[in-house]
C-alpha cells in the first residue's frame, strides 16, 4: 500500500482505540527506540511519529502487504503532514534488516517488505 495512505489508514486505526492494535504498535516502537532506529531524546514530543510509524507497520502486516515508497521527495511527507524524518526511520529499518527492499536497494525505496523477525514481534 501506497505510504501516505498507510499512514493515513494507521491513524484512523489508532483513534479506534483497539487495544490488540495499540499494544502491537507499542511494541514496535519500543523495539524501534531499543535498536535506536527512532531516538529517545524528546520522545515526549515526537513519540506520536513514532507511534504512526509503529502503527503503519502493523497495518501493513495486517492487510498483508508492504509498504510502498514511490518518492523520497521530503516536501511530499510535509504536504500530506507527515514528519519528514520517516524516510530516516524507514531507511533505518532497511538498515537493520527490518524492512527489504523488493528492488534490493539499500534504502527505502519501492515495495518494502516486512522481514521475519518483524513479523514475530508484531504476532
Amino acid at each position: 500500500m501506497r505510504f501516505i495512505e498507510l499512514a493515513e489508514t494507521a491513524k484512523q486505526r489508532l483513534l479506534e482505540r483497539d487495544q490488540t492494535f495499540q499494544d502491537k504498535s507499542e511494541r514496535l516502537v519500543g523495539l524501534m527506540r531499543a535498536l535506536d532506529i527512532v531516538p529517545t531524546k524528546r520522545a515526549s514530543l515526537n513519540g506520536h511519529w513514532h507511534m504512526l510509524l509503529g502503527a503503519m507497520i502493523v497495518t501493513a502486516f495486517d492487510e498483508k502487504t508492504t509498504l510502498d515508497i514511490s518518492t523520497r521527495r521530503k516536501g511530499n511527507l510535509s504536504d500530506a503532514g507527515l514528519t519528514t524524518n520517516m524516510m530516516k526511520w524507514l531507511d533505518k529499518l532497511v538498515k537493520n534488516k527490518m524492512l527489504i527492499p523488493a528492488n534490493g536497494a539499500s534504502k527505502a525505496l519501492g515495495a518494502l517488505l516486512l522481514s521475519d523477525h518483524l513479523i514475530e514481534q508484531i504476532e
